[in-house]
């Protein structure tokens, strides 16, 4: 028989389940999509992107931020198939297996804003050897053949780029959140929490 604490608990877990990996997909496909959209548009206007550690930082990031989506949606497949299994447990998916998935996750997650920072820092690194290297050459001189002025397009990637984190922070978020209530140890018996005198 089943436990009514047991399939009770089950079923608030494939709830929050189906609403973390909803917001979470939904949040994090809009902020990699935008990233994508700004980075294909950078590229494509200048021809070349500034640096190449930068670009394939930064596209390494969005491809995990891509893959987060996917493991996002995962969530809510996770959802429906605890939900179908509330009254029969036998057939749920092992705790231990729900867990490793989070944590694969978090792990996703974590690779891609990591790559996506590296790729952020290198861009703010030419950002601030553009805009020193151009406020150096004096107007009355004329362009010289080294200089290389900050332009809009440059910026973008610093948009693209906190676009990014901002979708594996979500991702983060959402999975942090569900590992900590998967992970909830039962309560402990009534006679064990102390009586706070009135």
């Amino acid at each position: 028989m089943v436990s009514p604490w047991v399939s009770k608990r089950l079923a608030n877990f494939a709830k929050n389940l189906r609403r973390c990996g909803t917001l979470g997909f939904w949040g994090q496909l809009v902020c990699a999509v935008v990233s994508a959209v700004i980075l294909a548009f950078s590229v494509a206007i200048s021809g070349n992107p500034t640096s190449q550690a930068t670009f394939y930082a930064t596209a390494g990031g969005i491809v995990a931020a891509f893959l987060s989506v996917f493991w996002s949606f995962g969530y809510v497949r996770l959802s429906d198939r605890l939900r179908s299994t509330i009254n029969d447990l036998s057939k749920a998916p092992p705790r231990a297996d729900v867990v490793r998935n989070l944590q694969q996750g978090i792990l996703l997650n974590l690779l891609g804003m990591g790559l996506t920072l590296l790729g952020m820092q290198a861009t703010v690194g030419t950002l601030v050897a553009k805009s020193l290297t151009s406020t150096a050459v004096p107007y009355f001189q004329g362009t010289r053949a080294n200089y290389s002025p900050v332009l809009a397009l440059d910026v973008f990637l610093v948009q693209a780029s906190v676009n990014t984190v901002l979708s594996h922070f979500l991702g983060l978020i959402f999975s942090i959140e569900l590992l900590r209530s998967v992970t909830l140890s039962q309560p402990p018996p009534e006679s064990v929490i102390p009586k706070v005198p009135s």
